[in-house]
């Protein structure tokens, strides 16, 4: 071998060394650990908490956010330090089905001081969420869930990244968790269970920073069992990036309040006036009143800036929706709850008339069946187009998710290129959705007002080979 050989390979690092192979040198896939464990917070509020403030006891991890990056594998080692077993469902990522995280369908829970493995590829970059999905009634109730934002691969340009987590929870007079009322069955039957505490990144009623003059990303999610939020921010120009995780092909104007389905994520991009320092509250309409759940404090701008027009995230490489006939077309028809006209489903094999429903804790029905079926409510081929008519024909507005997939809705309340993972129902509301069947494996679709789900609305799509 000639010496310029010998120093070119030794460059490209190609150079055997005695006792070290070449597969050695392959980076390792990066492994984070996720501590799923009890905590507490300090909310301090009056009305419900006791008078000495003692802190709230919850369930949370080691991580207030997680951050990853796109197209970058990674592996999740959760280890479980709470007293249930439990699992991680990956909301709105497009996972292996191995790795979704749903309990009795795609993996067995992680029991106590258990470990599980999550191995994750991030498709898409975009705002995110992991929360349990095993008894997620009482879990979600809990505060076992994690914001999770996934970095594009060039920074998107803006001068602050702000996320904003809503939630509510309901506490007792002894200012803890009212834990007594998770299996309410009346509340199962109506729109799900409400708190009375509202909180912003698990804080109530937070103080967050800004500068006047500053273009702000904002992050918002509703991590609610089952409350609608209704956002209202200050009225400064605001423009829609991305609906769950997905870009608009062009950043859109909005005016008036943010409108969120439990699950619902949204970035915003907010330019705030460059007169704009002081405190401006932050909003969730509720009953024709305001609640405060927030305030920005805007310092003084540090340098006068000149705004252009707001430009879109990098697309995602979801695959778009061809212009042909549907290969799978369907109805899922919604029934169920209080004044609903449910007399009978068909549940674990048996039809039940709706004494026996409740009887079993099933008060929901998707085409005449409550709770998880043996049998999937379609089969379909990867890269198949379906669209599936959701048919609220119940008196309560609904959250529906699919996993796995984004989809988008035929609606007058939706524009046509934005994509969902969830999407609220109105009572009453039709709306057909379509997608291209993804990756082989059992998907969930349910409703994300998670006690309709743990009460019957719940089926799944089987994407077959």
């Amino acid at each position: 071998m000639k010496r310029r050989d010998l120093i070119k390979l030794s460059a490209m690092g190609l150079l055997a060394v005695p006792g070290i192979s070449l597969a050695a040198r392959v980076p390792a896939v990066p492994r984070l650990q996720l501590e799923l464990r009890p905590e507490q917070r300090h909310w301090f509020v009056s009305g419900g908490a006791p008078s000495d403030g003692a802190p709230v006891a919850l369930w949370g991890s080691n991580l207030d956010l997680l951050r990853l990056r796109q197209h970058q594998p990674v592996e999740i080692e959760v280890i479980n330090n709470l007293p249930d077993e439990t699992t991680l469902h990956w909301h709105g990522i497009r996972v292996d089905n191995a790795m979704d995280g749903v309990s009795g369908l795609t993996q067995a829970p992680i029991p106590p001081r258990g470990r599980f493995v999550y191995r994750l590829t991030p498709p898409d970059a975009g705002t995110f969420w992991a929360h349990a999905h095993h008894r997620t009634y009482e879990q979600l109730a809990r505060g076992l869930y994690l914001p999770l934002i996934v970095d594009e691969a060039e920074p998107y340009t803006a001068d602050r990244d702000q996320l904003l987590v809503l939630d509510d929870w309901r506490l007792g007079k002894d200012g803890q968790l009212d834990t007594d009322s998770l299996g309410d069955m009346h509340e199962w039957a109506h729109g799900g269970r409400m708190g009375n505490i509202l909180t912003v990144n698990r804080q109530h009623r937070p103080q967050l920073k800004a500068r006047a003059g500053e273009r702000v990303r904002l992050r918002v999610l509703n991590a609610a069992n089952a409350r609608i939020m209704v956002l209202q921010l200050p009225d400064w120009p605001i423009w829609i990036l991305a609906k769950d995780g997905q870009p608009l092909s062009a950043p859109r104007e909005h005016a008036g309040p943010l409108v969120l389905s439990p699950a619902e994520r949204y970035d915003l991009l907010l330019d705030i006036p460059p007169n704009g320092e002081g405190s401006h509250s932050i909003y969730h309409l509720a009953n024709e009143s305001q609640i405060e759940i927030a305030r920005l404090l805007v310092d003084a701008q540090a340098a006068p800036l000149v705004r252009s027009a707001p430009v879109p995230l990098a697309a995602n490489p979801l695959p778009a929706l061809p212009a042909r006939a549907p290969d799978h077309r369907l109805q899922l028809d919604m029934t169920g709850g209080a004044m609903g006209s449910l007399r009978q489903a068909v549940y674990r094999g048996q039809m039940l008339n709706i004494d026996e429903l409740v009887q079993q804790r099933q008060i929901w029905a998707f085409n005449g069946s409550a709770g998880l079926a043996e049998q999937p409510l379609l089969r379909a081929r990867p890269g198949e187009l379906v669209e599936i008519e959701l048919h609220n024909n119940t008196r309560w507005p609904h959250g529906m998710h699919l996993h796995g997939h984004h989809f988008q809705a035929e609606s007058a309340r939706y524009p046509s290129d934005l994509w969902h993972d969830t999407l609220l129902m109105a009572r009453g509301d039709r709306v057909p959705i379509r997608f291209v069947a993804g990756t082989q494996g059992r998907w969930l679709l349910h409703c994300h007002m998670i006690e309709h789900q743990a009460a019957g609305m719940v089926s799944w799509i089987d994407i077959v080979v």
